[in-house]
């Protein structure tokens, strides 16, 4: 079922509807149209047109007033035949003053130039009167196209987001303050020691080392920001320490020799393709097998091995599609987007340019890697700064298929 445009648009043309509809199913062409029209086909029952029309002039189909029921065809029909529908609905802006110039002008000429443009204005008129009747207009309508991939848009946290820079928050000030702090007491103890509050005899030959000559007197300065120092030290090490983690994530493993493939072989795409089809059907059917009756209102779209449902991340204008999709309705909102990857797939390009584009602060990623795979792809993700990101692996059994999760 598909929203409806009706007659309050027409000599309106308010296009507050066309920017908030998300797969840009509302078309006319402007100087021409008198009103706006809804594509069928493409509409995602999303209803966010609805509210943004200043005239009421939208409704869902089942809704449509019945003194308003011929615009459902008329929707429809502007796709297939713009002039029928623009007949039905009053003619337009441009076909019917057309149809007089193009009978009067032979009048200014001879007879034999009068002839066929009577007979051309005959056929305009006769066109159009069988345009004007619904029945013909809808028995002469081809087969429905199949239906396209909706594409839908998924809220990013901060505008466009590249895809190695997180975007969830502004870099911290604590590491810097940490180090301020730990530069600030270093110099305090060695500029300003204090009065003498202890002497450690055997502390004479460290303090000789670094050039200090106080026969191991100890200043209170000293004392009280020694055990401070380590404490600092500490939380920045923790501060940092997802940080740190990305230094050995840019860095390829290092594998163990009996680990290691003697046999390098990748392969054909066809037979990848398939395999992985078969592969994301199946995690879609044990995983993510919605609507059912715990969940009546989420729905589940796999895209393999034919699109059918997309999502664009605001801000970017990428569409993009992944292997599993499941939405809430009404609304059409991704709650959960799942990638599964394959031996091949299995990359740091993969994480840095498809999972990246995936990954939004407000619905959890879900990434399905073979087994053994797991610790290069978590690497992997890590390094392309991905957080909202949930790890399971899968495998084949002779039992049919074992998932678990991370």
């Amino acid at each position: 079922m598909a929203f409806v445009i009706t007659d309050p648009c027409i000599g309106t043309t308010d296009q507050a509807c066309v920017s908030v509809c998300p797969v840009d199913c509302i078309h006319f062409d402007e100087g021409t149209d008198k009103m706006l029209y809804i594509n069928p086909a493409e509409c995602i029952d999303c209803g966010a047109c609805q509210p943004a029309c200043p005239v009421s002039a939208i409704f869902p189909e089942g809704d449509v007033p019945a003194d308003q029921a011929k615009f459902i065809e008329i929707n429809s029909l502007w796709y297939e035949d713009a002039a029928a529908a623009r007949a039905m609905v009053g003619g337009g802006s441009a076909p019917a003053p057309a149809a007089a110039p193009a009978a009067a002008a032979p009048a200014e000429g001879n007879a034999a130039e009068t002839a066929p443009a009577a007979e051309a204005s005959a056929e305009t008129a006769a066109a159009t009167e069988a345009a004007a009747t619904p029945a013909p207009a809808a028995a002469a309508a081809p087969a429905p196209e199949p239906e396209v991939a909706a594409i839908r848009q998924v809220a990013a946290s901060v505008g466009a987001r590249a895809p190695e820079v997180s975007t969830y928050t502004l870099p911290s000030a604590v590491p810097v303050g940490l180090m301020a702090l730990i530069g600030l007491c270093i110099y305090t103890m060695f500029v300003f020691p204090g009065p003498t509050w202890a002497t450690i005899d055997w502390a004479d030959g460290i303090f000789s080392a670094i050039r200090i000559d106080n026969g191991g007197k100890v200043g209170a300065t000293v004392l009280v920001l020694a055990p401070v120092l380590p404490i600092l030290l500490l939380l920045f090490i923790g501060t940092q320490w997802k940080t740190f983690s990305k230094f050995s994530a840019a860095h390829p493993r290092v594998t163990n020799t009996w680990r290691a493939r003697t046999n390098e072989w990748r392969r054909n795409e066809e037979s990848r393709g398939y395999y992985l089809t078969e592969t994301v059907n199946r995690i879609a059917r044990d995983r993510f097998n919605f609507p059912d009756e715990a969940n009546p209102d989420l729905r589940t779209y796999v895209n393999l091995p034919e699109p059918h449902m997309g999502i664009e991340v605001r801000g970017t204008g990428d569409k993009v599609f992944p292997d599993i999709v499941t939405l809430i309705e009404p609304g059409m909102y991704p709650v959960a987007i799942a990638q599964v990857e394959s031996k091949e797939t299995v990359s740091r390009d993969q994480a840095t340019y498809v999972w990246a584009a995936l990954e939004n602060k407000d619905c959890p990623l879900y990434i399905y890697v073979p087994a053994g795979s797991l610790r290069a792809a978590q690497d992997y993700a890590t390094a392309a700064g991905l957080k909202n990101v949930k790890f399971r692996t899968w495998r084949w059994t002779p039992n049919g298929m074992l998932v678990r999760e991370a």
